[in-house]
């Protein structure tokens, strides 16, 4: 069941156009918009996000599929050692660029795929536990893997030759953090966000802009696109709806799906010019599986 709005705009905002949105439903389809139908995708296999510019659904997204969507990273081994995979989704050639770690896939360049090295460490009160232990680069053309940092922070969105990273491995319990942002190019770090809560990165848009979730007393969104350039476009309970992952970016347009915080699941809508809109409620859980096709 679903039922569709435009809230939580505080404003009269531009209703998002028709769409096709992909979504999970049980399965992969398609959710049409505005009305909130669901229609099954037959063709979808075993795929699990759909890519716009191939026209088809494929093994995932974010940060593992390339920004046009012609390539996808995975990591074979995620306890000792890792192989780290690039498949070409045209013709299938799947190639192992490098081994070592275990890493998590960070982002995938047009030249390298950026990798989190990790450490798993048993806990009392969590139970095992992966820690970050830096930020890798793997270069497509092969060679020995380069470290670019060495710290705890979760590495996880490549965008206009920059890694972001929000949130620290070793804080299970979700302190105060800051969300960052490595240049590949000039190696250094930046600090995007700062605002002395727990801060969740959303997603990083097709010019680099964040979209980041800070929870204190109430949750707020912000879209950062530069470390002066924060813009807070919501903020709400956070025991009601929650803008968060999984997402889908289609150049400034940004489909994100809710946090499971009541028995009902949002799925959002975000473009600089209409703000933070939502778009359908449901009944049952579905999450967002790419952009409108």
């Amino acid at each position: 069941m679903v039922a569709c709005s435009t809230e939580p705009s505080a404003n009269a905002t531009p209703t998002p156009p028709p769409c096709k949105l992909a979504v999970i439903q049980g399965s992969p389809g398609f959710l049409n918009l505005p009305g909130g139908v669901f229609s099954p995708a037959p063709d979808a296999g075993g795929g699990t996000y759909y890519d716009k510019p191939l026209r088809k659904w494929v093994p995932g997204g974010p940060p593992a599929l390339a920004a046009d969507g012609l390539h996808y990273a995975y990591v074979e081994g995620e306890t000792a050692a890792s192989k780290a995979h690039v498949v070409d989704l045209r013709s299938g050639v799947d190639v192992v660029v490098a081994t070592g770690g275990p890493w998590e896939i960070a982002g995938l360049a047009p030249d390298a795929v950026y990798v989190m090295r990790i450490e798993y460490q048993d806990s009392a009160a969590y139970g095992r536990l992966a820690i970050g232990r830096g930020l890798s680069k793997l270069p497509l053309s092969g060679g020995s893997p380069t470290e670019l940092t060495s710290d705890a922070e979760f590495w996880r969105w490549f965008a206009q030759g920059a890694v972001y990273g929000g949130g620290i491995t070793l804080d299970v319990a979700g302190g105060p953090n800051d969300v960052i942002r490595f240049d590949v190019e000039t190696m250094r770090t930046t600090t995007w966000f700062s605002h002395n809560v727990r801060s969740r990165l959303v997603a990083v848009d097709a010019s680099g802009a964040a979209l980041i979730l800070a929870d204190s007393d109430h949750s707020e969104l912000w879209r950062v696109a530069g470390p002066d350039a924060a813009v807070k476009v919501w903020s709400g309970a956070t025991d009601t709806f929650v803008p968060i992952g999984p997402v889908a970016v289609d150049g400034s347009d940004v489909w994100m799906s809710s946090a499971p915080l009541k028995p009902s699941w949002d799925i959002f809508h975000f473009s600089p010019g209409g703000g933070l809109q939502r778009v359908a409620t449901f009944t049952d859980r579905v999450t967002v599986a790419g952009p409108c096709a």
